[in-house]
């Protein structure tokens, strides 16, 4: 069985577990004498990796797969909360309504700042999507209807079992979607930019819309967990819809999995938000732990710049030959 098999049979098994292991905490399932799979920490641990799915994916239509390294994706996950707060809090309407809602309105922003931002390039367009996604989590801050330092407070759901399928169905439709892209000819598109946008251009692709309609379907996508964790968690403000740290983790998780791929920001939101989880115990270990995670992050982009699923997949190995090829490519 080749690796990519193997992976795939590894994703579908997981998956499977995923979609049926909750079911064993309804009344009918324990009423039947069925073993209970899942408790409340293992709903909120799973819920929060495929929140991490979803923005992972996400930044890696723009990032991985156009080659423009955003990092204010936070913006559109905040604006997704907020819009969710504003529709359910303030206008008393159903979740339902804001679901649909959150990524129209993360999109349409998407669109307002990355016409001019996307002629930007490299760090400049880094630093730059960097400055919105704090500017506008500032703005939010000072805005009276939206509860300014207060925060909202959205009508509080007792249901894990809800969340967990919600964010989950996001997590899939943010994987199919990177899927479908790279098979259609605005996947190929995407790539020629990333590769080299000049010739993109001559070739005859449309290097704006390209770049602005995967910028928009990325905050479309975010927008939609941004939505769900707002409801999930009952109160948003600034603090945890607009949370740099957030953004960076979203950042790493798609470049340790595996940059340009379907299943690398999966592996490695998986796996980064388990290791952060750990660590959330603190204590004198957990800053041993975290050195060591600094190391495996160091390790993983000289080593393996695109990703554990690249790296298993055959095309990256570790040598001293790889190590010096790698500093020569990435050196300035």
């Amino acid at each position: 069985m080749s690796v990519r098999r193997a992976t795939y049979l590894v994703a579908g098994l997981a998956l499977a577990f995923l979609v049926l292991a909750p079911l064993t905490s309804i009344d009918a399932a324990q009423q039947a004498g069925l073993p209970l799979l899942t408790d409340k920490l293992w709903f909120r641990i799973a819920t929060t990796v495929a929140m991490f799915v979803v923005m992972a994916s996400a930044w890696n239509i723009i990032g991985g797969l156009t080659g423009y390294a955003s990092f204010g994706n936070v913006a559109f996950f905040g604006l997704g909360a907020y819009t969710a707060g504003v529709v359910v809090t303030n206008l008393n309407l159903p979740f339902a309504l804001a679901l649909v809602l959150a990524p129209l309105v993360a999109a349409a922003f998407a669109v307002i700042v990355g016409i001019p931002l996307l002629r930007l390039r490299g760090h400049y367009f880094a630093v730059a999507t960097l400055g919105v996604g704090v500017a506008v989590g500032e703005v939010v801050n000072n805005i009276e209807p939206l509860g300014a330092a207060t925060g909202l407070f959205l009508p509080i759901i007792r249901s894990d079992l809800l969340f967990f399928y919600l964010m989950l169905g996001a997590a899939l439709l943010a994987v199919l979607t990177t899927w479908v892209i790279l098979r259609t000819r605005f996947g190929y598109g995407l790539l020629a930019i990333r590769e080299n946008e000049e010739a993109a251009a001559v070739i005859g692709v449309n290097t704006t819309f390209y770049k602005v309609a995967a910028f928009c379907i990325a905050a479309a996508l975010t927008g939609i967990a941004g939505a769900i964790f707002a409801q999930w968690n009952s109160f948003i403000n600034q603090d945890n819809a607009f949370a740099i740290s957030d953004n960076v983790q979203m950042i790493l998780m798609a470049v340790i999995g595996g940059t340009g791929t379907v299943l690398g920001p999966v592996a490695g939101a998986i796996s980064l938000e388990l290791i952060i989880q750990t660590l959330a115990g603190g204590g004198s270990g957990s800053v041993f732990s975290q050195i060591g995670l600094g190391v495996l992050l160091a390790v993983c982009v000289i080593f393996i710049p695109r990703g554990v699923i690249d790296f298993f997949g055959g095309r990256s190995r570790l040598s001293l030959r790889y190590f010096r090829q790698t500093l020569r490519e990435t050196s300035v």
